[in-house]
C-alpha cells in the first residue's frame, strides 16, 4: 500500500514516507513523545505517561520498534516481537503492541499499515499467529482490531501503571499464514 502524499480536508498537505524502518537510538525522544501523545486518552483511567525514555531506549536496542516517518519526524510506530523474542511466546507466535499514530494523523490508515507490516514480518519468520493486548476500557480499540481480523481469546490482569478505575487486558489474536519456501521444478535442475 502506498501512502504517498495525503491532503487534509482543510487543504494542508503532508508528506508521509512510503516505507517503514526500524527505529534507531536517535529516535528515542521522538518515539517516547509519540507514544505518550497517542495514549493520552488513557489519562482518564490510568495514572501517568504511557512510557518513558528509558523503556523506549531499551525497546529500540532490542530492534522491536518499526516507524513510519513524515516531515522529518515520526508519524506512527509499532512494537513488533517475532517468535522467540519475548519470554513466554511460543516459537510459532508473534506479537505487537504500543501501536501509536500522531493524533492529528489518525484515521488515515497509518495504524492499519503498520499492523500489516508487522503481520507480514511475522509470517516471514514462520509465525502462525499474531497477538496483542488492549485495556478493556478502550472498547474502540477492540472494535478496530476486530475489523482487522483479530478475535478475543482471553483476558489477563492489568499490571501496568496505577489505574484510577478497575480494568484488565483483553488478549486478542489472529491466525497467520507463514511464508513457506518456494521451489519451482525448474529451479531444482536435473540430476
Amino acid at each position: 500500500m502506498n501512502v504517498g502524499r495525503i491532503c487534509y480536508r482543510i487543504g494542508v498537505e503532508i508528506s508521509i514516507a512510503t516505507s517503514v524502518r526500524r527505529a534507531q537510538p536517535s529516535d528515542t525522544l521522538a518515539l517516547t513523545e509519540l507514544v505518550n501523545r497517542a495514549y493520552a486518552i488513557e489519562a482518564s483511567f490510568i495514572d501517568g505517561q504511557r512510557t518513558t525514555v528509558d523503556e523506549i531506549a531499551k525497546l529500540i536496542r532490542s530492534g522491536g520498534f518499526l516507524v513510519l516517518e513524515y516531515a522529518g519526524g515520526i508519524a506512527a510506530a509499532v512494537l513488533f516481537q517475532a517468535p522467540g523474542e519475548h519470554a513466554g511466546l511460543s516459537p510459532s507466535h508473534a506479537q505487537f503492541g504500543m501501536l501509536a499514530v500522531l493524533p492529528e494523523l489518525q484515521r488515515l490508515g497509518l495504524g492499519r499499515r503498520l499492523v500489516q507490516v508487522a503481520e507480514a514480518m511475522a509470517e516471514a519468520t514462520g509465525a502462525t499467529s499474531m497477538s496483542l493486548r488492549v485495556i478493556n476500557l478502550r472498547e474502540e480499540l477492540s472494535r478496530w482490531y476486530k475489523s482487522l481480523g483479530y478475535r478475543e481469546v482471553g483476558t489477563a490482569p492489568y499490571n501496568g501503571r496505577s489505574a484510577k478505575r478497575p480494568c484488565h487486558f483483553i488478549e486478542m489474536a489472529k491466525p497467520l499464514t507463514p511464508a513457506a519456501p518456494r521451489y519451482a521444478s525448474h529451479d531444482l535442475g536435473a540430476a
